[in-house]
């Protein structure tokens, strides 16, 4: 037995045959030496477009928003002019079709993975998989794909590859590079099924074993086993049938109003990313949504969403939920999320460049028009909009917001239009600018809600896609706390609620410290919230006071879980 460790990204544990990914090789042996014309070349490009589009209508039907803009995104990089051209030239030059396809998509990846960024890394990773479907098209090459429920394992594993294997022959995904913001762990936690990433010596362990290596890993620790033996998967499966049991607790209680041990009330909202967190999110009893991201709406696509669409957007979720309340996140675009249509410079690090706010300074009617649809969206359903903008950093930040919201506003009331008579306006609190000036800007908006996985980011200078730094995005490090305590403080000064809807939000023992520091509301993902509400009825307040004071004298994340433990094992 080997014993292997990586990043936790899709929790779960999986016990299976390993399937070993090898993308195929484009060699003048892997297809026709006729040369390709660019007419046909572009041809072949708009068919794999159109497969692509094809994959993301499938996702959609299916409620996976969120996976199907991956492959909106992969349809418009496959039939890039610039991708088609330096194929052509190598055609040209004499190289085998599939080859000139592949080298082609490989420049082009290696350009931006050279820039040394993670974000651009990951876009790289989108280029070499569409390279690699466009050259499978041209060397008329078949995919081979696992015939038997198998876990993944692979150097990277393709987006694409990911989203094609049939339902039930994916039984968890290993991999030696990647990260938690990777694609291929973002379909696996659509899919339900573990995921390990970042995994050292994985191929050469898998390569040793040969064809018949058997697996078992845990989503939620990050161990993978390889060839494990009797005891160890006795281990596994006990801990995947404990963690059944407190699930099914937690759906006992889910009638439940959220509140402590002694009754103190705990405000619990989803976060939401697609159509499906609607109904998962009313089943378990959200009591609103305190993230409703809106990128979904501004990717895929060549243009700009209209006014309408966004309208029908935010009213449908508006009229699903009633009076509880919505929080509309500003797009929250740039970072991680690059939007071709805008035509944004590049930027070395986009995390600290013009990205979600800062976009005002170039595309100002863009966020005045969704400020104008949420309001209408708000007024349609009779119902007040929350709104909330992101990456704040600065007194001048809010007033911007402020501007823009009463513009919007404003050029409703002049043209007639059903407008809200008030927005709920508040911020995130995502940059240690705005932690430390949380008590002068408190007085300026409705609320405060902190994402904590970018304020981990910046507070620990730790780049949130780099696995190699995945030992510094730990939320509970006592700075990263010690912030959060000063943004309550100065939200208690004048009363404002303070939220939290990074992913610490959905971590029990987050949960507990978070609340412990005065916390008033926790938005996560609606497959989070049944826990949660099990693990606050076991606590007292007292005992979370305690817990919050001994969090912040403490030296490390490890400690402050390790503080958290005994609490937690109380609802075990």
């Amino acid at each position: 037995m080997t014993s292997l460790a990586g990043i936790p990204v899709a929790p779960g544990v999986a016990h299976g045959p390993a399937w070993r990914h090898r993308e195929h090789p484009t060699t003048a042996a892997s297809g026709s030496q006729a040369p390709l014309t660019v007419e046909q070349l572009q041809a072949l490009a708009e068919r794999a477009a159109r497969d692509l589009e094809a994959l993301a209508e499938r996702l959609r039907a299916s409620d996976r928003a969120q996976e199907a803009a991956i492959f909106d995104a992969q349809a418009l990089m496959v039939t890039d002019p610039a991708l088609i051209d330096d194929s052509t030239r190598r055609i040209a030059a004499g190289a085998p079709a599939a080859t000139a396809v592949h080298e082609a998509a490989e420049a082009a990846a290696a350009a931006l993975a050279s820039l040394d960024n993670e974000l651009l890394a990951a876009r790289a990773a989108d280029v070499r998989d569409v390279g690699a479907r466009l050259a499978r098209l041209v060397s008329d090459h078949r995919l081979e794909l696992p015939t038997a429920p198998s876990i993944a394992v692979a150097d990277d594993l393709p987006p694409s590859i990911t989203a094609e294997i049939a339902p039930g022959m994916l039984l968890g995904i290993v991999l030696q590079e990647g990260s938690p913001t990777a694609h291929a762990a973002i379909l696996a936690r659509s899919l339900g099924i573990p995921a390990v990433m970042g995994v050292s010596g994985l191929l050469e362990a898998i390569e040793d074993a040969g064809v018949t290596a058997d697996l078992a890993i845990d989503g939620t620790t990050g161990e993978v086993l390889l060839d494990p033996l009797p005891g160890d998967l006795a281990r596994l499966e006990s801990r995947r049938a404990g963690a059944g049991v407190i699930a099914e607790r937690a759906r006992a209680v889910r009638d439940r109003p959220a509140s402590l041990a002694d009754g103190e009330r705990v405000t619990l909202l989803a976060n939401w990313s697609s159509e499906r967190d609607t109904a998962q999110a009313l089943e378990v009893r959200a009591e609103g949504v305190g993230l409703y991201r809106t990128e979904f709406l501004f990717t895929g696509r060549s243009s700009t969403p209209s006014e309408a669409e966004q309208i029908e957007a935010y009213g449908a979720v508006f009229r699903a939920f009633g009076e509880r309340p919505v929080v509309i996140r500003l797009a929250d675009i740039g970072g991680d999320k690059q939007i071709p249509y805008l035509e944004l410079p590049p930027e070395s690090n986009p995390f600290l460049g013009v990205r979600a706010l800062r976009l005002a300074a170039r595309h100002r009617a863009m966020l005045v028009t969704q400020l104008r649809a949420i309001s209408v969206a708000g007024a349609l359903a009779r119902v007040v909009p929350h709104v909330m903008a992101p990456m704040v950093s600065t007194i001048e930040d809010v007033e911007l917001l402020h501007q823009l919201r009463d513009e919007a506003q404003a050029s409703l009331a002049s043209e007639g239009r059903p407008h809200a008579e008030r927005i709920v306006t508040g911020i995130m609190v995502e940059v240690p600018s705005a932690a430390l000036m949380s008590a002068e800007l408190a007085p300026l908006v409705d609320f405060f809600s902190i994402g904590t996985n970018d304020l981990t980011q910046y507070i620990m200078a730790a780049d949130r896609t780099n696995p190699d730094l995945a030992n510094l995005q730990e939320a509970l490090h006592p700075a990263v706390l010690r912030a959060i305590a000063m943004v309550v403080a100065g939200a208690d000064a004048v009363g404002i609620p303070v939220a939290v809807c990074g992913e610490l939000a959905g971590d029990p023992a987050g949960a507990l410290v978070l609340v412990g520091l005065g916390v008033d509301e926790l938005s996560a993902g609606p497959g989070s919230l049944d826990a949660l509400r099990l693990h606050l009825a076991s606590v007292t307040r007292a005992e979370l006071d305690v817990l919050a004071r001994q969090a912040l004298a403490a030296h490390s994340g490890a400690d402050v879980r390790a503080l958290a433990a005994p609490l937690l094992a109380r609802a075990e």
